[in-house]
C-alpha cells in the first residue's frame, strides 16, 4: 500500500513538474500588421508560401532568469512569419500562446502564429 501511495506521489509531483498549456487565441481568415487594403488584394492570384510559422519566445532558466525575447508579443510572431514567407498578410491563420516547463531548470512561453503568407498582388 506504501508503495502505491508514494508511485501516486511521485506521479503528482512529476506532472507539475513537465507541465504545459497550450491556448488557442483563435482562427483567422487574413491576419496582418502591415497597412494594406484589402478590397485591393487578390488573394487567388498572389504569390504565397503555405506552412509559414513565426513565433516569439522567451526562454528562461532556473524559472526566474530569462534570456532570448524577454516580453514575447503577438506582433512580433506575426512579423516573424510575415518575414519568413516574404508576404504582407496571414490567411488561415491560427494563433497560440504555449507555455512548458521543466521546473524548476527551464520554462518557454510565446507567441506562435501559423499560415499561410502571401504577397500583396494589388489589382490595377
Amino acid at each position: 500500500m506504501n508503495r502505491i501511495v508514494a508511485a501516486f506521489c511521485l506521479l503528482i509531483i512529476f506532472s507539475f513538474i513537465f507541465s504545459g498549456c497550450i491556448t488557442h487565441h483563435g482562427t483567422f481568415s487574413v491576419l496582418s500588421n502591415k497597412p494594406v487594403n484589402l478590397s485591393e488584394l487578390d488573394i487567388d492570384t498572389a504569390d504565397k508560401a503555405t506552412g509559414i510559422e513565426g513565433k516569439a519566445v522567451q526562454h528562461n532558466l532556473l524559472i526566474f532568469i530569462p534570456f532570448g525575447n524577454i516580453l514575447p508579443t503577438l506582433r512580433e510572431a506575426i512579423d516573424d512569419a510575415l518575414l519568413k514567407g516574404g508576404g504582407d498578410v496571414i490567411t488561415n491563420a491560427t494563433v497560440t500562446y504555449n507555455v512548458y516547463c521543466f521546473l524548476p531548470l527551464y520554462m518557454q512561453q510565446g507567441w506562435f502564429v501559423k499560415g499561410d503568407v502571401v504577397k500583396a498582388n494589388v489589382n490595377k
